[in-house]
């Protein structure tokens, strides 16, 4: 018995041995760099959760999903590659931020993560991956305060995009938004806000003639063009707009009040504020094309059946 009892101890010990050392599936060869079948199920995760951000159709085929994740992990080998290529590393602030990030999302999604077979290993990398891209980005487009013809073009695209303003707006229903104006209430309220026009007035003034007739104003507000939240052609009406005037702008629903403030004269604190978002608009599509051509050599082995599994494990 004891002889027995020795075998299949043995046996099982072997058997649990083989198992932690049993390594991820390789889902992707990508050139020389192997994609474990984690990183792809993050990736094909991600598609699957928003394939239109993938520029992909709700109920598009698992083979467009896949692409998609696939592309998205050539990706992810470029960057990391670039990384290293460029001789740049992330700060002790990025790294902790990293782990900061990883942490939070594990608390809320673990299990689902975990049920798809994704560890917080997986996510760190992806996470990190992600950090890698943004300084990439910054290092090819970002050339600091100090490179004068840079910052100019910077500072241009702020000041010729975004527009700062105070304004009242009132619609042209009841109260509680359920009853049209009839045509005579419709036309007292464009009257009054007409006495609110002004080629020359002050903020303050603006605020205290709106206050006199029960309105308050909104305060200051910076809008970028081709922002939602106002009627189309509201931007463009704002934007031509002489500074320091009231400009009443009509719309089918809606009459608005506007004071035109100087975005110059607010100063540099709020381009800072910007600044960085700035640099995005201005060399996202640049970067895009970039990243294209990183990418559009790249040899790719795909191991279907690790795929498959993925893609079942990920949609079941």
């Amino acid at each position: 018995m004891k002889k027995i009892f020795s075998f299949f101890t043995a046996f099982i010990i072997t058997l649990s041995l083989f198992a932690c050392s049993a390594k991820p599936e390789t889902a992707l060869t990508i050139e020389k760099t192997a994609i474990g079948e984690e990183i792809y199920a993050y990736f094909l995760d991600k598609v699957v959760s928003n394939p239109e951000n993938y520029s992909l159709k709700k109920n598009s085929s698992e083979k467009d999903l896949c692409a998609a994740a696939t592309r998205a992990c050539k990706i992810y080998a470029a960057i990391n590659t670039e990384f290293r290529n460029l001789g740049l590393t992330l700060s002790a602030a990025e790294k902790a931020e990293i782990s900061e990030t990883v942490n939070n999302i594990w608390i809320r999604s673990e299990n689902h993560y975990k049920s798809i077979g994704i560890s917080k290993q997986a996510l760190t990398k992806a996470k990190t991956s992600e950090a890698y891209e943004k300084a990439i980005f910054s290092a090819k487009y970002d050339k600091g305060i100090g490179n004068a013809t840079a910052e100019a073009q910077i500072k241009k695209y702020f000041y010729s995009n975004y527009i700062t303003f105070h304004t009242v707006c009132a619609y042209f229903t009841s109260s509680d938004g359920s009853t049209p104006l009839t045509q005579l209430q419709k036309n007292e309220l464009v009257a009054l806000f007409n006495t609110f026009a002004s080629e020359k007035t002050t903020d303050t003034e603006f605020a205290d003639m709106l206050a006199a007739s029960g309105y308050t104003s909104s305060g200051s507000v910076l809008l970028k063009k081709g922002s939602d939240g106002y009627p189309a052609g509201f931007y463009e009406k704002v934007d031509a707009q002489a500074v320091g005037s009231v400009q009443i702008i009509e719309f089918e629903d809606c009459i608005f009040a506007v004071y035109k403030e100087s975005l110059e004269e607010k100063g540099d604190g709020l381009y800072s504020s910007f600044r960085s978002a700035c640099i995005n608009d201005l060399y996202s599509l640049e970067h895009e094309m970039y990243i294209d051509s990183l990418i559009s050599e790249y040899k790719t082995d795909e191991n279907n059946s690790v795929i498959s599994d993925i893609y079942d494990r990920i949609t079941k």
